[in-house]
Order: C-alpha cells, then sequence, then structure tokens
C-alpha cells in the first residue's frame, strides 16, 4: 500500500478517500491530505447510502460506469480505499482537480 491519496498497481487506480457523510457543504471534494481525498456526502452513513452516493458522485466526476469503481476496504468506516478501472493517477488527479 502507497501512502499517497492516489496510486497505481497492476489491478488498477487506488484512491484513499476519508468521507464526511450529512454534510452540509455542497462541494463534493472538501480537500487533501497528504495520505487522502476528503469527500463531502450528504447521504447518511447507513444501509450503504452513503457508500453508493460516493460511487455514483465519482463515477460522474471521473466521465465512467459506476461499475468500474470499487470499494475493496473501509464499507463500515470512513476511511476507505478505491479501485478504479480505466484511468490513470494523473487521469484521476485532473479530473479531480486535486
Amino acid at each position: 500500500m502507497d501512502s499517497k491519496p492516489i496510486w497505481m498497481s497492476e489491478k488498477g487506480t487506488f484512491l484513499r478517500v476519508i468521507v464526511k457523510p450529512n454534510s452540509k457543504e455542497k462541494k463534493l471534494i472538501a480537500g487533501r491530505n497528504p495520505d487522502s481525498i476528503l469527500i463531502n456526502l450528504t447521504g447518511p452513513a447507513r444501509e450503504g447510502k452513503a457508500n453508493t452516493e460516493l460511487v455514483k458522485k465519482l463515477s460522474k466526476i471521473l466521465k465512467i460506469s459506476s461499475i468500474t469503481i470499487r470499494i475493496v476496504a473501509g464499507h463500515k468506516s470512513r476511511e476507505k480505499i478505491l479501485l478504479i478501472d480505466g484511468l490513470s493517477t494523473e487521469e484521476v488527479e485532473k479530473m479531480l482537480s486535486i
């Protein structure tokens, strides 16, 4: 595992995020730490609603299908690791504008 928020492996591009469910902020990308991307979500952290919102909104920003984004760690945690198929680390960084 890498200490950067976005890294590449043979499986694809990984993205480490920290989500803030039930956020009143309208802006999805709240900022960046040295090791993660901070993300505001309006959905609650129940019944997978925040996870669904996260994948849906990221797929829209990255202009890819939501089935190409998978949560591979942190399903029930604020800190999550996502696997993105079909995009390089540079493309993800550029599209997230971070």
